[in-house]
């Protein structure tokens, strides 16, 4: 054993320079204890199977030159080293995997948001200054039929008056009508006698065709005025008159009030979506960019994971070595050269799957959030329709506001949320 001893400590010089460049993963560690348990308890020898003592593994080789127990030990060791070599590799995938999912994760963002919907937006205040211009006309319209209307009140108790006037007259003398004056008046002539009832019963008959023609004219004009206010079939339904043309005129005041909400609901859901995709986008591209996360954390594992496994190839080339010669300078001199052997691990590369441009950066200048902007809202109302609206005369908005105030957009709250 004395003759070994010089080749013997420069193999174990070049054993520990092996083993010390070997930089290992703390998961690479762990599994890697676990497994050895499993793999080796039931072994007759007690072979360090944890990477932490592959160094103390190796050097028991030195220990056993040329005895008897070499093999044992090398096979033992061998199948550790190749166990390390399938969780490096595994490590590898791994890597690969998370890289690929964080960037997967970062321009999934993209599904959120379509930056160029902004420009497809409608302003809220130019619909709804046409909208107001419509409901301006629509009191004008209901004035002119409150017009009507009243004067159709007026009308309607005119006739009542005139033909209750005229039903006063238009009676059957009671009895002894003709002979009321027989007593009462004494008449020269039978000419004068006859003159005077000519007279007493010409001013009777004018008054029943005044009162006849007076109640007839007043049917004429109440009629008239039914056909002024509701149409040729003199029936407030809506169709025909100065009704229908309200009833017109707000249908086209209600499609234009939808699409001013719509037009708010438009720009509440791209302000969402530009605010998930803001969110989404901050937080998966520091996820995958930042100083210490995925991309940068993913190459310095790929770099470790290189070196450990061209480390435990020249542990295998070492233990090939102990298996070959079993002692002597030619096993020493293999050993020596092992620690220059440089294995092929491009196997082991990843691939970054970011590319320049692929998602855009976080600068769309998401819509500002505003109260007013959320139709059926008490302020929404306010700054889109009654302002409009009663700007020079609040009637006008006493005149549509009963219709106004229901919500027509797609994104109007139920009626029990309603605000106002």
């Amino acid at each position: 054993m004395q003759s070994r001893l010089p080749c013997g400590g420069c193999t174990i010089a070049a054993i520990v320079a092996i083993s010390a460049s070997l930089p290992l993963l703390e998961a690479a560690k762990a599994a890697s204890s676990r497994s050895s348990a499993r793999s080796y308890a039931a072994s007759a020898r007690s072979v360090p199977m944890s990477l932490e003592h592959l160094e103390t593994a190796l050097l028991a080789l030195e220990k056993q030159r040329g005895t008897p127990e070499l093999a044992g030990t090398v096979t033992e060791i061998d199948k550790m080293v190749t166990e390390m070599k399938g969780m490096v590799r595994n490590q590898s995938k791994l890597t690969q995997q998370t890289i690929n999912q964080a960037w997967s994760d970062f321009i999934s963002c993209a599904g959120l948001y379509d930056i160029d919907s902004r420009s497809d937006l409608q302003s809220v205040d130019s619909i709804a200054r046409v909208h107001a211009n419509c409901r301006l006309e629509e009191s004008g319209k209901k004035m002119i039929l409150d017009a009507c209307e009243k004067e159709l009140a007026v009308r309607s108790a005119s006739e009542l008056q005139r033909k209750g006037e005229f039903d006063t007259l238009n009676q059957f003398p009671s009895s002894g009508f003709c002979a009321h004056h027989t007593n009462s008046q004494q008449y020269s002539t039978v000419r004068g006698y006859i003159k005077h009832y000519r007279d007493h019963f010409a001013s009777h008959l004018l008054s029943w065709e005044n009162a006849f023609n007076a109640s007839t004219d007043a049917t004429k004009a109440k009629l008239h005025t039914l056909r002024d206010c509701y149409g040729d079939d003199r029936t407030k339904n809506g169709q025909g008159g100065k009704e229908e043309a309200l009833v017109t005129k707000k249908v086209d005041c209600q499609k234009l009030q939808r699409k001013v909400e719509d037009a708010a609901c438009d720009r509440i859901a791209h302000r969402a979506d530009c605010v998930s995709y803001a969110k989404c986008y901050e937080s998966n591209h520091n996820a995958y960019f930042a100083s210490g996360q995925t991309k940068e954390t993913s190459i310095q594992q790929s770099g470790k994971q290189r070196e450990e496994y061209r480390a435990l190839v020249r542990i295998k080339c070492v233990l090939d070595a102990y298996a070959t010669y079993q002692d002597g300078p030619s096993l020493s001199k293999s050993i020596s050269d092992c620690q220059q052997v440089q294995a092929d691990v491009s196997f082991l590369d990843i691939s970054l799957p970011d590319e320049a441009d692929a998602m855009p950066p976080d600068n769309t200048a998401c819509l500002q959030h505003s109260s007013s902007e959320k139709p059926g809202s008490e302020s929404f109302t306010t700054q889109f329709y009654q302002s409009l609206i009663a700007k020079d005369d609040s009637t006008h908005w006493d005149n549509t506001k009963d219709d106004v105030l229901t919500c027509k957009g797609r994104c109007c709250p139920l009626p029990t949320d309603a605000t106002v």
